[in-house]
């Protein structure tokens, strides 16, 4: 987990500790994989952390409106109560970081932002640290003009379970 900015330590603890506790809940791919590399993708994993999320106030999918344009767009989970916003990442997020960034800027009653990020970028079956270290810095140079107090990135990956088409995922902590 990285800090960019002040973020109350109460607010860390409970984002922190409400993932740890769905580690141990299966993760079901919904879609056929495309690759040989068959881990789940965002959505599935947001399907898992819902209901655990939403025990804490978040909600999802809500639907927001950008302030000069009136175009909506959502994040993957919100809390109105302390202006926390966290989107998951999925195997692409080294692309799609500065989108959800740019989200967390333009939206007013954000204070925090979380980015939940795959460690590893799976590439014809290879892993790259491409996707964490890609959102490190694009959160490093987004903190110095941001309208939020902070920016968290979390890293996770993915352990095949026994069943077919089953993963948990974890969080890790990479230097």
């Amino acid at each position: 987990m990285h800090v960019f900015g002040n973020v109350s330590p109460a607010i860390l603890e409970e984002i922190q500790e409400r993932l740890h506790a769905q580690e141990t809940s299966p993760v079901l791919r919904a879609a056929p994989a495309r690759s040989s590399i068959a881990h789940p993708q965002s959505t599935d994993l947001e399907k898992a952390l819902r209901p655990g999320l939403e025990a804490s106030e978040f909600q999802h999918h809500i639907r927001l409106l950008h302030p000069q344009t009136g175009d909506g767009f959502e994040y993957d989970f919100w809390r109105a109560c302390d202006g926390v916003a966290l989107e998951v990442m999925g195997y692409r997020a080294d692309d799609e970081i500065y989108k959800d960034i740019l989200k967390f800027h333009v939206h007013e009653g954000t204070r925090v932002g979380v980015v939940l990020v795959p460690r590893y970028k799976w590439i014809s079956a290879r892993r790259t640290d491409t996707n964490y270290s890609a959102t490190l810095k694009a959160l490093a140079f987004a903190n110095s003009f941001m309208n939020v107090d902070a920016l968290i990135a979390f890293a996770y990956d993915w352990e095949a379970m026994e069943e077919a088409q089953m993963w948990r995922f974890s969080l890790v902590y990479p230097q």
